[in-house]
């Protein structure tokens, strides 16, 4: 209706100026963000286990870029099952209690993969790590 009363041209609206100033160079801001979120988010992430000397974590992103971090076994005291619960989703999330560190490290920082595939891999750090089963938290868990 604006553009008919010849205030604003028919191409631009108050709402498109609004942006516009928010936004000043438009779909070109636009298409860095989403390249931002399309390079910074992982595609898979992995767990390598050295007995006797540690833990390779490795995360590769969409950009090709790949991070790689190394927990020795003697800072390492016990591996661990979380169930993290949001007003939103709940989800399943595996963790180790380190030596001298107040917070839990996370094994899977960018991804949340689902409990059957947490099992595996915790019931491996176990082994790999202590040299034993984790028995204590064993009957806990249903096998999927």
């Amino acid at each position: 209706m604006a553009a008919e009363d010849g205030r604003y041209p028919p191409s631009s609206s108050p709402k498109q100026k609004r942006l516009n100033s928010l936004c000043p160079l438009g779909s070109i801001s636009c298409c860095h963000f989403v390249q931002f979120l399309i390079h910074g988010t992982a595609q898979s992430e992995s767990v390598v286990i050295i007995p006797a000397f540690g833990v390779q974590l490795e995360t590769q992103y969409r950009s090709g870029r790949v991070v790689r971090r190394f927990v020795p076994c003697n800072s390492i005291l016990k591996p661990v099952l979380n169930e993290c619960v949001t007003p939103v989703t709940c989800y399943w999330s595996l963790a180790w209690i380190l030596c001298d560190e107040d917070d839990l490290m996370l094994v899977f920082e960018e991804l949340r993969p689902p409990l059957y595939m947490l099992v595996p891999v915790w019931k491996a750090l176990c082994a790999g790590i202590e040299g034993k089963d984790c028995e204590a938290n064993k009957s806990d868990l249903k096998e999927q």
